[in-house]
């Protein structure tokens, strides 16, 4: 059984008023425990709005979400229990930082969840130790931190909650590159750590392509494609199409291939396409 899925999931915005929208169009996914999912498609494609609906900010105009197979707004109890169970972090999280420390702030939500305060010191630890979060910053505030470093303090009170699924919507938004490959190394070894579901919501290709063991591409409020990170980059023209690409290196590959060089082009990562260069310059008669 996946431990979340939907069922027909449609959700308008301004029903009864001209300014109605249908953001999402009877949307079926099915996701496994322990996958790390990337979600794709361009500006306005439903991305978020499906997530807030993943756990309970949003209900359904029609259609269910379905955790563990129950339906999460079943009734007040399960919705409730679900926001606990499937952590959101929203994009730019550290314009919601708002306590007095660090500490503080990466606590608030196991707090919430009534735990005593062994449990909570235990957990806040541990997500500090995921996001690499320094023992002498848990006294300061939040605000004299630098904006990677509150980005990290955010995500690491959702994690603190130890969600079964984690939802991140645009988590590298805005950081520099080396900002965005250390929040994405950040994000796997949690994953993986864990055993945890992790759904990232992404703009970037070539992140998706470093992390997601399956991707989801959202158009116009439907699931339009789904598979793993090959199924989904090797359909370049329907990914156009939509307004959205392939990874960097992935179009470097597609070139040389295109200009009569015989290499493989399902190359998404550096460490694939080092490997094929390699393979290329052997074949080739190169010597190490």
């Amino acid at each position: 059984m996946p431990i979340l899925e939907t069922q027909n999931l449609t959700y308008v915005y301004g029903e009864g008023t001209p300014f109605r929208i249908e953001a999402l169009k009877n949307v079926n996914i099915s996701i496994e425990k322990g996958e790390l999912v990337g979600v794709i498609g361009h500006t306005g494609s439903g991305k978020s709005t499906l997530m807030q609906h993943l756990n309970g900010l949003l209900k359904p105009t029609s259609g269910k979400v379905l955790l563990g197979g129950e339906d999460i707004h079943a009734s007040k109890e399960a919705t409730r229990a679900a926001r606990f169970r499937v952590g959101l972090c929203f994009q730019y999280p550290e314009y919601q930082l708002f306590e007095s420390t660090v500490y503080k702030d990466i606590a608030f939500g196991p707090r919430n969840m009534g735990l005593n305060e062994t449990e909570i010191r235990e957990r806040v630890q541990r997500a500090a130790e995921f996001l690499e979060i320094r023992s002498d910053w848990m006294d300061k505030s939040p605000f004299d931190l630098s904006g990677g470093e509150k980005r990290r303090v955010a995500i690491a009170g959702v994690m603190a909650m130890q969600p079964e699924i984690l939802i991140l919507d645009e988590p590298t938004a805005g950081l520099d590159p080396r900002g965005r490959d250390r929040i994405t190394d950040m994000i796997c070894k949690y994953g993986l750590s864990t055993g945890s579901t992790v759904l990232v919501v992404s703009h970037s290709m070539d992140d998706v392509a470093s992390f997601a063991s399956r991707i989801l591409v959202m158009d116009h409020g439907q699931n339009v494609l789904g598979g793993t990170v090959d199924e989904v980059f090797r359909q370049v023209d329907k990914l156009v199409s939509m307004g959205l690409d392939v990874p960097q290196l992935t179009k470097i590959f597609l070139r040389l291939q295109a200009s009569g060089v015989s290499v493989r082009t399902d190359i998404y990562t550096l460490a694939q396409a080092k490997r094929e260069l390699l393979r290329l310059f052997f074949e080739k008669g190169g010597t190490a």
